[in-house]
């Protein structure tokens, strides 16, 4: 890498650019003051509020010849703590332009932890989610590394315009490209500290902030829109770019079977036929997955009584349809294919020929087995499950019942846990035919029911909902018991509420909520009862269809309520949770016992280099590579976790380049569109599935196998 001059350094700062070089910040000249200690207390897009200077200390100081930045997270209760570099006085942004990557070297000052870091450069009106893009690592107890961030550009003058897309190809304006001339912060924050920290400080060094790889020009086909489109091919590709093992023509595919096939190197040697490492300790062999403690960590124990980690993915199906919202996206020879077009099963046809669903399933088998995954996630197509060579874990369908009113933070109502169809609705779709191998198959390790529920934006939001409701909703008339059996006389009531109704049939009858700060007492206790309810009778519901599988809760997402993960502990054998992060060293749940195993059923990290425009929920770099690299620091955290059983990465298959239903277009695969694995990660996965249960029975982050 090329020194930059401590002389052009110092112009680049006072122009507020760096243009000619590739530091953009040299500590040794930059106006510390403009380093503001910041909190994200709402999700990252959102524009970060200053917090007081004691929270988070910022010190510059001298180590060698070389001038640092320490940074130390002293208040563990933080939600999303960082510093904003701002640009110098005299300038109003940071201008970026002549680069496409942003690198921090950084340095986790800890000794027993991770650090998890991420990096954002904004331009104004960051809270609408346009322009922003983020990038994120996490770093072993006294590691230094790079934090690396691509940030595609838009050119403002492009006429080329792809509406709906949760993130837009290079050169085209959209979600996720930025404007380099007008960036108000370079921000380095750690990811829900008070979640992961165990009230311990973070501390870390900076050691430099640095602009690599001068911008590539556009596509010359962005220039117009008669270029530009169809901007995907046949093989649902993006047209415009370039990348290694991209399928130029229909031979490619048995080029890419055979180089896959050729390089095999067969199932984990010490693995039995369930995944668990059949040379280690043996517990009772019950003929079931179960969960159990050895030496002071939660594990699983497979039918034979070996230590098993579920090491796993989610997602392993032929379809996922990409969307078309402008019929010219699309080759002509797609036209007639509608709103949306399956791809991924195209090109399994191509790859697999006419025997496509009778050779497949077993084809993925013997991948899984070759990647070091011994699980089969959520949400795959049955006859994955059916083959009956790889454990799995499966989701009985969401209930269908009556739902609740909306109320504001829950628009849509929850459906009603104390209606009669509520239980019924599961224990049929359960007896569905369908279902009928999993019962009593071994290779089933646990059950889900429903995923990532919403309950609300606040503690009380399934009562408020209940309580909005007619009076003929079952969840309305039990919460009117709850509090008639509670204050007897409506007058008692009245006193507590602050309220003035008649008799218990006007409560009943009315759908207007009381006064939130009085009556929030008994809202939150009906909000448990809910939750009781729900989990009580889906592990009812799970323990009838097959009495021994685990049953691994809901899938929880996005919300620290405290009393949804106490009922959920109260109920599940094991409690799942979909947790996207860069690291789980650490990881806790407000309202989880500290002694209860938790299931990472969903995380993922992505990175855009093969032809894809988002890098998803937690970008984790530049190339696969680091990509690789990101998925391991994950596995590490977990597998050192003594709560942590197992991780399921979602998913098997990129999203389709132009979108899911959603727009949701993540570079988040094992494979891409074409069924061709990115094979640093697989490569990654292998090594860890070959030493995970040994690295987790010792029980440090250092190992000689990364």
């Amino acid at each position: 890498m090329n020194v930059f001059s401590l002389t052009t350094a110092a112009a680049c700062i006072a122009a507020g650019a760096c243009a000619a070089g590739e530091m953009l910040v040299d500590f040794d000249r930059y106006d510390c003051s403009r380093i503001i200690p910041v909190d994200f207390t709402a999700p990252y897009w959102v524009t970060p509020q200053p917090v007081e200077t004691g929270k988070i200390k910022v010190e510059k100081r001298k180590v060698g010849e070389n001038t640092v930045i320490d940074v130390t997270v002293a208040d563990p209760f933080l939600d999303n703590p960082g510093i904003a570099l701002l640009p110098p006085k005299e300038r109003k942004y940071w201008d970026i332009s002549a680069y496409e990557e942003l690198h921090a070297d950084i340095e986790n000052l800890d000794r027993n932890q991770q650090l998890m870091l991420s990096v954002r450069v904004n331009n104004p009106r960051v809270n609408d989610r346009q322009t922003a893009n983020n990038s994120g690592f996490a770093l072993n107890p006294g590691e230094r590394g790079t934090l690396k961030l691509y940030y595609p550009q838009a050119d403002e003058f492009s006429p080329v315009k792809v509406d709906w897309m949760l993130a837009t190809p290079p050169g085209v304006p959209g979600p996720k490209n930025v404007d380099g001339r007008r960036v108000e912060a370079i921000t380095l924050w750690g990811h829900s500290v008070k979640i992961y920290s165990r009230n311990r400080a973070w501390r870390y060094r900076i050691h430099s902030v640095r602009l690599v790889k001068p911008k590539r020009p556009y596509p010359a086909a962005v220039g117009s829109p008669e270029t530009f489109f169809p901007f995907v091919d046949r093989y649902g590709q993006y047209r415009h770019d370039d990348w290694p093992d991209k399928i130029h023509e229909d031979a490619d595919f048995k080029k890419a079977l055979d180089k896959e096939t050729a390089g095999r190197k067969g199932r984990i040697a010490g693995w039995n036929r369930f995944g668990g490492w059949a040379n280690g300790p043996k517990l009772e062999a019950k003929g079931y997955f179960y969960p159990a403690k050895y030496e002071g960590k939660w594990y699983l124990v497979d039918p034979e009584g070996c230590l098993f980690f579920s090491h796993g993915v989610c997602t392993i199906r032929y379809d996922i349809r990409a969307e078309r919202k402008a019929q010219n996206w699309f080759p002509p020879e797609l036209a007639a294919s509608g709103p949306n077009h399956n791809f991924s099963r195209d090109n399994l046809r191509r790859k697999f020929g006419p025997e496509l669903e009778k050779v497949y399933p077993g084809f993925v088998t013997r991948r899984l087995e070759e990647w070091g995954l011994n699980t089969i996630g959520n949400w795959a197509d049955l006859e994955f499950m059916r083959g009956g060579g790889t454990p799995y874990a499966m989701e009985l369908p969401y209930p269908k019942c009556p739902r609740t009113a909306g109320v504001k933070g829950l628009e849509g109502g929850i459906f009603d846990v104390f209606s009669t169809e509520f239980a019924a609705s599961m224990r049929s779709a359960a007896a569905r035919p369908e279902f009928a191998f999993a019962r009593k198959d071994p290779m089933l390790i646990g059950i889900f029911i429903t995923n990532e529920i919403y309950w609300g934006n606040d503690r009380t939001a399934a009562a408020r909902s209940a309580f909005a409701s007619p009076a003929t909703q079952p969840a309305k008339r039990e919460f009117i018991k709850e509090l008639k059996r509670k204050y007897i006389s409506i007058d008692v009531l009245n006193d507590k509420w602050g309220s003035n109704y008649a008799d218990w049939q006007e409560i009943l009858d009315t759908v207007a909520l009381p006064d939130a700060e009085r009556s929030f007492e008994d809202f939150l206790s009906f909000n448990k009862r809910i939750f009781e309810v729900f989990y009580s009778t889906c592990r009812d519901v799970v323990k009838e269809f097959s009495p021994n599988a685990i049953y691994f809760g809901s899938r929880i997402h996005l919300t620290n309520m405290p009393e949804l993960f106490e009922a959920a502990s109260r109920y599940a054998d094991v409690v799942s949770t979909n947790t996207y992060t860069w690291s789980f060293d650490g990881l806790r749940k407000e309202g989880l016992p500290e002694d209860k195993p938790i299931l990472i059923s969903e995380f993922h990290v992505g990175v855009l280099d093969r032809g894809m425009f988002n890098a998803d929920l937690r970008p984790a770099g530049v190339t696969q590579q680091d990509r690789a690299q990101a998925y391991l620091r994950l596995l590490q955290g977990a597998l050192l976790h003594p709560q942590i059983v197992g991780t399921h990465y979602f998913c098997y298959r990129d999203s389709p380049v132009t979108g899911r239903w959603d727009g949701e277009n993540f570079a988040i695969g094992m494979v891409d569109v074409t069924d061709t694995p990115y094979w640093e990660l697989t490569a990654m996965m292998r090594k860890i599935g070959a030493n995970m249960i040994q690295y987790r029975l010792k029980g440090e982050f250092k190992c000689d196998w990364e």
